[in-house]
């Protein structure tokens, strides 16, 4: 049976995929944040500096992640609601 996408709800799917995203984004963002505070820094004339653990960068990147996909995912739902009326929309083929 073919069946039909004729319509995406594009805040359901934005939001849903934003916080999928801003999840992931922690799968990245936790491990180079200890990669940061172990590697050795020295300023410009070679004195070490302490490094403190970026517990901003935790918090900032996922809702800068969140920000990001909702609103490209949510252009692309809106987007694709429109071009679906000359298209017909995406075909796919499911069975029971």
């Amino acid at each position: 049976m073919i069946k039909r996408i004729t319509y995406i709800a594009p805040h359901k799917t934005a939001i849903t995929m934003a916080i999928v995203v801003s999840i992931v984004s922690l799968l990245f963002v936790i491990p180079m944040a200890f990669t940061f505070t172990s590697m050795p820094m020295q300023d410009q004339s070679g004195s070490p500096v302490d490094t403190q653990f970026p517990f901003f960068m935790i918090i900032i990147m996922p809702i800068f992640y969140f920000l990001g996909s909702y609103i490209v995912i949510g252009l692309s739902a809106w987007l694709y609601n429109k071009v679906v009326n000359f298209t017909g929309g995406i075909a796919y083929e499911a069975t029971e």
